[in-house]
């Protein structure tokens, strides 16, 4: 799930344009669509990035003789360019979706159930979180390529400084937080703080199980544990042991890449790429349990086919080979993808080469809750970084930042 901590700012996105003009064959999707030759939308993070997706478009063209055309657009900017083809008749056939934003796309794209079942597909072949989060109101909406539960990212060799042993799955926040009281002693600062939404949603859900939305997919934006959440990362600032928080959801990636904060929340799609870039011992482990037990939120990443292609049986032919063993091997060996089907997941393991990945990977994955989307999701998510924020920050209380953003989404 190469998301919004893989995209590292303006730089990122002027690659990804760069690159994206060399893939792109024209703006109209309806007028290159052929039984052999389609377009697909993807977020692509910059070269590197557009080589690994076209060697799925290359294994499809090899497989089933169709040329898959990519088209698409820095994760930022990746919603917002394929809301506009879609109410302008000009989306790509096949349309790459996330799980937290499915719901928000059911007008505009098909159902896969019947074209699954005609096709004889083994749907139990992929992990059960990663084919629920892309299924809404019960139908599915796109075979998942990835998923994964938020976990902890941490610096071994700051922590091993700071005099701090390595965190163990189902670690505290009494843990969390005596661990940045250790490092603050040091001139250090343990944690980057984060209010992307599958990020910060599932540090409150570690923390007390506070969750603004509910296992129904509706939002609760009034939920009082989850205020108390955002009171609790507050404090964490407040008190030396996190970083501000940014409207760049970048910015803790590269914060930890750097060397600027001990440790930051992510998926396990990004461990692989984030160990090629530090320069020192890379560490992971589940989120910090607090009143509710160990916890997270897991979400992922899948292949949908637009209402707007001719050739849908073509399309979901190019999806399974996008979706298959093979290719979903290949994409973790690469680092690309934590893999929605369970028999590649080895592969991901191997090419961790991380002491304790598995260990933790399993045990955050056999606490995580899918976090299912909404309509209003990509709403929320930009709330999140006016008034998330400010309660991260200390500008205002959690109870008042959840209150305006419940107003903001007509939910008060």
């Amino acid at each position: 799930m190469q998301r919004r901590r893989l995209i590292a700012g303006m730089a990122a996105a002027a690659a990804a344009a760069l690159v994206l003009t060399g893939c792109s064959s024209g703006s109209s999707a309806g007028g290159s669509q052929s039984k052999d030759s389609l377009t697909w939308s993807m977020w692509i993070a910059g070269k590197e990035d557009q080589a690994a997706w076209q060697k799925v478009a290359d294994t499809v063209k090899s497989e089933d003789g169709i040329t898959l055309t990519i088209q698409g657009a820095p994760f930022e900017n990746y919603f917002t360019k394929l809301s506009a083809q879609l109410s302008g008749g000009s989306a790509q056939c096949v349309v790459s979706m996330q799980s937290l934003r499915a719901a928000n796309y059911t007008s505009s794209l098909l159902p896969l159930d019947d074209l699954a079942e005609k096709a004889g597909l083994d749907l139990s072949a992929f992990d059960s979180t990663a084919l629920n989060g892309m299924k809404v109101d019960g139908k599915l909406y796109g075979l998942p390529y990835d998923t994964g539960p938020i976990m902890m990212f941490y610096n071994k060799d700051m922590l091993k400084a700071a005099g701090v042993s390595d965190p163990e799955p189902g670690w505290t926040v009494d843990d969390f937080e005596k661990t940045g009281a250790a490092l603050k002693a040091k001139g250090d600062t343990m944690f980057g703080s984060t209010v992307g939404d599958l990020n910060l949603e599932s540090m409150v859900y570690g923390y007390n199980g506070g969750r603004v939305v509910t296992t129904k997919g509706e939002l609760d934006p009034t939920n009082g544990d989850f205020a108390k959440g955002l009171d609790w990362l507050g404090s964490l600032v407040k008190d030396g042991y996190a970083t501000q928080a940014s409207s760049d959801t970048s910015q803790p990636g590269n914060d930890f890449a750097s060397g600027k904060v001990a440790m930051y929340t992510d998926g396990p799609w990004s461990l692989i790429s984030q160990k090629a870039k530090v320069k020192f011992d890379l560490g992971v482990t589940t989120l910090p349990s607090g009143t509710s037990g160990p916890s997270t939120f897991a979400a992922g990443s899948g292949f949908g086919i637009s209402k707007q292609c001719k050739y849908p049986e073509q399309a979901f032919k190019a999806v399974e080979t996008m979706t298959s063993e093979k290719v979903l091997t290949s994409l973790a060996e690469q680092g690309r993808a934590f893999p929605a089907r369970t028999a590649a997941q080895g592969a991901w393991y191997s090419s961790a080469g991380i002491d304790g990945a598995e260990t933790a990977l399993k045990a955050a994955l056999a606490k995580s809750s899918p976090l299912l989307g909404n309509k209003q999701s990509d709403q929320l998510s930009q709330l999140f970084t006016q008034y998330a924020l400010q309660a991260v920050n200390g500008q205002t209380s959690g109870k008042e930042a959840m209150s305006s953003i419940a107003s903001q989404l007509g939910t008060q």
